[in-house]
């Protein structure tokens, strides 16, 4: 079961880490691309939201890694409660 919870996991991790590169790449692209053609206000605002976008995909992919890395220790902890004692 934890294989298949992991596997699942992993998956949605490495989807918001690709989201928040293609949100990066877009940015750049923008920036490179748009500079000359939209106002700097405009172009500000873009880049913010691209930016904006890839941070909170970082995010995310960290919180999954932080939940399962908390329910692994809690998994190996009721597995081994006599280590609880001993520290």
């Amino acid at each position: 079961m934890d294989q298949d919870l992991y596997s699942r996991l992993r998956k949605r991790m490495l989807m918001f880490y690709f989201a928040a590169g293609i949100n990066f790449v877009m940015a750049l692209w923008v920036m490179s691309v748009g500079s000359g053609q939209v106002s700097g206000g405009t172009l500000a605002v873009i880049l913010l939201m691209f930016l904006g976008f890839a941070a909170v995909n970082f995010y995310m992919a960290r919180v999954l890694r932080r939940q399962w890395e908390q329910h692994v220790r809690q998994h190996q902890q009721r597995a081994n409660p006599d280590d609880e004692v001993k520290q």
